[in-house]
């Protein structure tokens, strides 16, 4: 599936089936979930940033403005943490990640709060589909996800699934005998959107 063919009504679709899983299984951490923002707020509180939001991320921030409950695909049994759109907008800032930003030479908008030796970030570029990516301490840039669609539908067959199960203070966690299904799902969703472009695009090799 190419990127511009998208009908971005897939990614609300799929996190409204996500929000009702979590509701009908783990009302508790559905409990987790900030309210999602308005337009006019995700407007309001982006127009500092140097490029367009894709419209992904703006509708992923309608949804929620921020939770717990993705994974990343390089440590399989930590989160991702979707952080708050104004603390986003602030990890996005040269003062907090220009070494990275200067490093890249890619358009990077910093949702994802991991900031230690594997950097989780979504790429803006023009496009309306967000690939994210990893920058790690060595001199490769990862791929985790073609697009935040692809990210949510993942999530959302895991939790049917019970690959990910719900563990120490609620939070959900890698089944670790079925990594390998986490693996070939994520294979699945990233194919969709045209996988071997993105790498060619970014310069990916991993």
């Amino acid at each position: 599936m190419r990127s511009e063919e998208l009908n971005m009504s897939v990614l609300t679709e799929a996190l409204e089936q996500l929000t009702a899983w979590i509701n009908q299984h783990h009302p508790k951490l559905a409990k987790s979930l900030r309210p999602g923002l308005t337009t006019e707020e995700i407007d309001n509180q982006s127009q500092t940033l140097p490029f367009q939001l894709s419209q992904e991320i703006r509708e992923l921030y309608q949804w929620s403005n921020g939770c717990k409950i993705f994974r990343t695909p390089y440590y399989l049994d930590e989160m991702l943490n979707f952080v708050p759109l104004q603390k986003a907008i602030q990890y996005t800032q040269p003062s907090e990640a220009g070494h990275i930003s200067d490093k890249l030479k890619i358009p990077g908008f910093f949702m994802f709060s991991e900031f230690e030796r594997w950097v989780h970030f979504a790429v803006c570029d023009g496009n309306n589909t967000s690939p994210v990516l990893v920058v790690t301490d060595d001199p490769d840039t990862r791929l985790a996800y073609t697009s935040i669609t692809s990210m949510v539908l993942l999530t959302l067959e895991c939790y049917e699934k019970e690959i990910f199960h719900v563990g120490q203070y609620g939070f959900f966690v890698l089944n670790q005998a079925l990594a390998n299904d986490f693996k070939s799902c994520r294979e699945k969703y990233n194919l969709m959107f045209n996988q071997e472009s993105i790498r060619q695009k970014y310069n990916i090799t991993i």
